[in-house]
């Protein structure tokens, strides 16, 4: 028997050339596609391989018989390179829908990486600490796509975060039968005596409640005259004490007084003995309900070193200052965070006593998210 190897460009090539060689006797073992040689042999068609053998010795069959082989091989090779040539289509096809679709994730990725980006230098930009913006975040993501379609969703969800973490509020409860004595501690300039006056002023005028003024803030005469200029504008009356000794005196003095508010002397924090006579006088007071007023302007560096030195204190509400100075409230959330304590009231002005308001999570979280044109 004879068998011969042939490489053709196509089927027909390639039994043309079996004919040419071997006759129209001859047998078609097989054939396959193979690649072309070198590295181009990637990008071109394949070539046809068919091996094809003859019986030498054997009687030769009619023309018409060897005719119709013939035909049906090459019929045969012929469905089967279209049937190959059909399955590379569709091969083809699905490999360039995958690649379309590969291609529209990454474009929506994109556009969820920007709109996750747009939002998380928000709050960066908005004086949010980056340990706080990466929390909030992270739940954002894990609840919704950060798709263009879904902003009004994501601005509102980043808003309601904001408003868990700020949790409740704790102002002066009025309501208990028991005199509230309320001590305002905190650093220099940050307005203590001010938001003292303007509560009292509320709670006297609006509230119809008996208030008393304690001032322990005897290095400042300037301070010292501006409450006193307070108690008369509002009728309400005020001690002065030099020691932490006197202030069990100047309480009992105020027993028929709803609530007595006592301002103290702003300290440097960083000055640990300055803070060791506030804690004195903190420890001679029954049942105290402080408040540590914080300017909403402090850098949370300063805030977290003001946190540190009144750490002393075991229980105390946050109340927060200066809220027209600043474009940038974060630093609210940062402390209410860094804390774990309730807030209580924030200051808009100067006006007494329109510019002091119970602190509102919700209408915080609005100003530090923004709006969704923004």
């Amino acid at each position: 028997m004879k068998v011969k190897r042939y490489i053709a460009n196509n089927t027909q090539e390639a039994m043309l050339k079996v004919k040419m060689e071997l006759g129209a006797n001859a047998v078609i073992l097989h054939s396959r596609k193979i690649k072309r040689p070198g590295i181009t042999g990637f990008f071109k068609r394949p070539l046809i391989e068919m091996v094809a053998a003859i019986e030498e010795n054997t009687e030769k069959k009619t023309n018409m018989q060897n005719e119709k082989r013939i035909i049906e091989n090459h019929s045969e090779a012929n469905k089967i390179e279209e049937l190959q040539y059909q399955v590379g289509n569709i091969q083809n096809m699905l490999n360039n829908f995958i690649n379309k679709m590969e291609s529209t994730d990454k474009k929506n990725e994109f556009r969820r990486s920007e709109l996750f980006e747009k939002y998380y230098n928000h709050l960066l930009d908005n004086n949010v600490e980056k340990s706080v913006v990466d929390k909030i975040m992270n739940i954002a993501k894990k609840q919704m796509s950060f798709s263009s379609e879904n902003e009004e969703a994501i601005n509102k969800a980043i808003k309601i975060i904001i408003r868990e973490y700020l949790g409740d509020i704790s102002p002066i409860n009025e309501n208990i039968v028991e005199q509230k004595r309320i001590v305002f501690v905190g650093p220099t300039g940050v307005g203590k005596t001010t938001t003292l006056a303007k509560l009292a002023a509320k709670l006297s005028i609006a509230n119809n409640k008996s208030v008393g003024f304690i001032t322990a803030d005897t290095y400042r005469i300037a301070a010292v005259e501006q409450l006193r200029t307070y108690s008369e504008i509002l009728g309400i009356p005020i001690k002065v004490i030099y020691e932490p000794e006197e202030i069990g005196a100047a309480i009992e003095s105020y027993k028929d007084k709803d609530i007595i508010l006592i301002d103290t002397a702003g300290r440097n924090h960083r000055a640990l003995d300055q803070l060791e006579e506030i804690k004195k006088l903190i420890s001679y007071i029954q049942n105290p309900d402080v408040f540590l007023v914080i300017s909403a302007a402090t850098g949370y560096k300063d805030t977290k070193s003001i946190i540190e030195a009144y750490k002393f204190m075991k229980d105390y509400h946050l109340l927060f200052t200066k809220l027209d100075e600043t474009s940038a409230i974060g630093n609210i959330l940062n402390t209410k965070i860094l804390t774990g304590k309730n807030l209580s009231y924030v200051t808009t002005g100067q006006s007494v006593p329109d510019d002091i308001e119970v602190a509102n999570p919700e209408k915080i979280a609005d100003i530090i998210v923004g709006e969704l044109h923004e």
